[in-house]
């Protein structure tokens, strides 16, 4: 047997298996988010100690192997892993703590992933519009236009073969297990024992709930939440808002569940649209073209915009209106900033 690092990406079930499956392992020894955290992501650039995060994440009374399931391992999906240069930082780190380790890498279909981290940004407080959070280079002015200065959302954040050929440079292609997350939604018996095969993961099933993805949400309940967005200062970076009122982000949650559980999810082809949509299918067709010769899946099968050679001419999408339109002089200082009805 030997240690587990579960790095992710954000949105495939990563909370579920925090929640229902490694804490119930018998064969290995669970390590919990904070602590995690605290050896592997905490230290800044150059005060990571790689003996002292050792000794963080051991525990002498039990000599099991240590299992640790943290999506920000793979970089926040808000920021652009800090403009990409976390991840590949964080392999560095795990390979001088456990470098025996088997790295599992759970990937989505990006569609449906960015679908998600957008729905994920407004249920954590964001007010920009999808365009407006997907492109928001195209807002912003002076440092704050340049990622390297203020990471923003990026689209290499999900370009998975990159990561994955970074790991197995690290660990070696047959320490490094990539799952699609869409095989979880289908087969979970499937997907944990593909773990336990590289692993030798032993965990108590009994009382291990089915994966219920977490509720998404529809139009309505977006519009809804980019509003009330305005009244909390929580919890993402790339937002506006006109004052923090105590208790509000709360509540505002409670509210916006409440209004999803009544009007149901909104597809994520309906929430892209189709010109949004085919730019993201063509933006990652190659990558996951690289990534299926590499690890042999049928990423096409599940979803993956795949194709197998550079198309000739690439989509273009003009930047969102707000960013786009020239305001006269005279008018610039009663312009309203991008706010949630942009």
């Amino acid at each position: 047997m030997r240690a587990i690092v579960h790095i992710g990406y954000h949105k495939t079930a990563t909370t579920w298996f925090q929640n229902q499956v490694y804490p119930r392992a018998t064969s290995h020894r669970w390590i919990g988010r904070d602590r995690a955290q605290q050896a592997l992501l905490a230290p800044d650039g150059l005060a990571f100690d790689a003996v002292e995060a050792a000794r963080q994440l051991a525990d002498p009374a039990d000599p099991r192997p240590p299992v640790i399931c943290e999506e920000n391992l793979s970089g926040y999906i808000h920021n652009n892993g800090l403009h990409g240069l976390m991840a590949p930082e964080v392999a560095r780190r795990i390979k001088a703590v456990l470098p025996d380790a088997l790295i599992v890498i759970a990937i989505r279909a990006q569609p449906s992933m960015i679908a998600a981290s957008y729905v994920q940004y407004v249920r954590a407080g964001g007010t920009a519009s999808i365009r407006n959070y997907l492109f928001s280079q195209t807002r912003r002015r002076g440092a704050l236009s340049h990622p390297f200065k203020a990471p923003r959302f990026g689209f290499g954040h999900f370009e998975y073969d990159r990561l994955i050929a970074y790991y197995d440079s690290l660990f070696g292609r047959q320490n490094v297990l990539v799952l699609p997350y869409e095989q979880l939604r289908t087969d979970p018996d499937a997907f944990l024992d593909a773990i336990a095969s590289a692993s030798g993961l032993t965990v108590d099933r009994n009382g291990i709930h089915d994966k219920k993805p977490n509720r998404s949400f529809g139009h309505v309940t977006i519009a809804i939440g980019r509003v009330l967005g305005l009244f909390t200062a929580r919890s993402v970076a790339d937002k506006r808002y006109l004052i923090d009122i105590p208790g509000f982000y709360a509540l505002r949650r409670v509210a916006l569940e409440a209004t999803a559980r009544i009007e149901g999810r909104a597809r994520a082809d309906r929430l892209l649209g189709k010109r949004l949509l085919a730019f993201i299918r063509q933006r990652y067709a190659q990558s996951n073209a690289r990534l299926e010769r590499s690890r042999g899946f049928d990423l096409r099968a599940l979803g993956y915009p795949v194709e197998d050679a550079p198309q000739a001419a690439a989509i273009e999408l003009s930047p969102p209106r707000k960013a786009a339109k020239r305001v006269p002089a005279a008018a610039a200082a009663r312009t309203t900033p991008v706010s949630a009805a942009t």
